[in-house]
């Protein structure tokens, strides 16, 4: 497929008033992009669209969690841009503990964000990215990979992300959309600072050698996403040295990806874009 040219293309972000959504931003503003900035109405989108000073950064008020929200957050940045080329599902929170320490509250939270408002995003954009047969992109950890002691359920919400995207590329085998996901290490940014705060693992992470607790910075990590979507890339590690780590997994998912093409269930698979996201039936 070819690289993704952002220039004067629409761009839908979750999760853009958090460390890395903020730099996402202004990577593709200056790669010439227009972003709708979804996140909670608060006035945190508020004084992020005021910063960015942008005509091509509006806000999109949604709560990922709600799925008619984010329909609609996307409809609205689609009919305002000409349509969506790319998405960035980088909406996401950790809530530490071990898992048996976690209340339903906790649990609900994360997995509600993480999870479902990851599918509820992707599910909203592809319509709109199906036309222009741009970029899906969802931002993961390595956690999701690697048991990560202490994060509670947040590792399983993060290996179903990168299992949900694996799923949707092979589902658009036949399409010119694509999809890819993001398996992030540490970053420095507010959410890394308060899981430090834990006692426990602050404790852990000074024991362990600096070279495997070494964070990303917030620039760093926007520079590797945006870079994703533009060259279409289906899974990414970042910092690389965590790439063996990754490797056996993403490798297998590769070859079944290979492999399907030549079964009889790929000739199953769609072949035309897909028809718009239905908004969520409303509570009775």
């Amino acid at each position: 497929m070819s690289r993704i040219s952002l220039q004067g293309r629409g761009v839908l972000l979750s999760g853009a008033t958090g460390g890395i959504g903020r730099e996402v931003a202004r990577v593709l503003l200056e790669r010439g992009a227009k972003v709708a900035l979804m996140s909670r109405p608060s006035e945190r989108l508020d004084a992020l669209v005021e910063e960015l000073d942008h005509e091509d950064a509006v806000a999109a008020p949604a709560d990922v969690t709600d799925r008619r929200q984010v329909v609609e957050a996307a409809d609205r940045a689609a009919e305002r841009f000409g349509g969506l080329s790319a998405v960035v599902a980088g909406a996401g929170v950790v809530l530490t503990g071990t898992i048996a320490e976690q209340s339903e509250e906790d649990a609900r939270r994360v997995i509600d964000t993480n999870l479902c408002g990851t599918l509820w995003t992707l599910q909203a954009a592809l319509p709109h990215v199906d036309r222009s047969e741009g970029h899906l992109l969802a931002v993961a950890s390595i956690a999701g990979i690697v048991p990560t002691p202490l994060a509670g359920v947040y590792p399983a919400t993060k290996a179903a992300v990168g299992e949900l995207v694996a799923q949707m590329r092979i589902e658009l085998l036949h399409r010119g959309t694509s999809a890819g996901v993001m398996y992030l290490g540490m970053v420095d940014t507010e959410m890394s600072t308060l899981v430090g705060e834990d006692e426990r693992l602050h404790r852990a992470m000074e024991r362990t050698p600096g070279v495997l607790t070494r964070s990303l910075t917030a620039a760093d990590a926007a520079e590797r996403i945006v870079r994703a979507v533009e060259h279409r890339q289906g899974a990414v590690v970042a910092p690389a040295w965590q790439l063996p780590i990754a490797a056996p997994q993403l490798g297998v998912q590769k070859a079944v990806e290979t492999g399907l093409r030549l079964t009889a269930l790929a000739r199953e698979l769609p072949r035309g874009r897909s028809g718009p996201a239905a908004p969520s039936a409303p509570p009775v």
